[in-house]
């Protein structure tokens, strides 16, 4: 998914050491916003460059 720069949810939540859980509630809560994500189907994918330019905006 590289190519596209884009990772699913699981593998984002293991990235930053987070059980996969506290992703998801970041993102019901909207701590993270939903821009950041999208879904196929039933898998949660994240936007990598999207959650890049959030995270250094809340720096």
């Amino acid at each position: 998914m590289e190519k596209f720069n884009i990772m699913k949810l699981k593998d984002f939540a293991k990235e930053i050491g987070v059980p996969e859980s506290t992703v998801r509630t970041w993102r019901r809560r909207g701590e993270i916003p939903e821009s950041c994500f999208f879904v196929i189907g039933s898998t949660v994918f994240v936007k990598v460059d999207e959650i890049r330019q959030w995270i250094a905006m809340a720096a």
